[in-house]
């Protein structure tokens, strides 16, 4: 097992969004680099849920709790189905190379937040660096 804040587990993490990310849907030339594909995803996500001022609201201002929301409604730019039909055990101790007892520490629940706890991080940081390139 490696920890969620280490150099394998944030590449695993990344490599994890690029593989289910589609941007198909939302424009002709979807991103094709890291950094973009951040930054995309969290663009599509602010315009889709976040910035409505009830949203706001409901969410304390917090964009996380938000884009947790937003991830359990299935997006169709990102895909998430960890929060219905995969099992988010699974997907995480894939990303942290749990061994299958490790796996089975975490409920199903726990790991869906864990997940999406981990991509937001990912994503901000890639965000973030597109920022800087721009």
């Amino acid at each position: 097992m490696i920890k969620t804040n280490s150099k394998q587990a944030r590449e695993n993490i990344r490599r994890y969004i690029v593989e289910n990310f589609d941007g198909s849907n939302h424009t002709d030339t979807p991103p094709t680099e890291w950094h973009e594909i951040a930054a995309f995803i969290l663009d599509t996500f602010r315009k889709e849920k976040y910035w409505c001022i009830q949203d706001f609201r409901y969410y304390g201002g917090s964009e996380q709790k938000a884009f947790t929301d937003w991830a359990a409604g299935l997006p169709s730019i990102l895909d998430t189905c960890y929060f219905y039909n995969r099992s988010a055990v699974d997907d995480l101790g894939d990303i942290l190379e749990e061994s299958h007892e490790e796996r089975h520490r975490h409920s199903e629940h726990d790991a869906e937040m864990c997940l999406t706890h981990l991509i937001y991080r990912e994503l901000l940081e890639g965000e973030k660096k597109h920022e800087k390139i721009s």
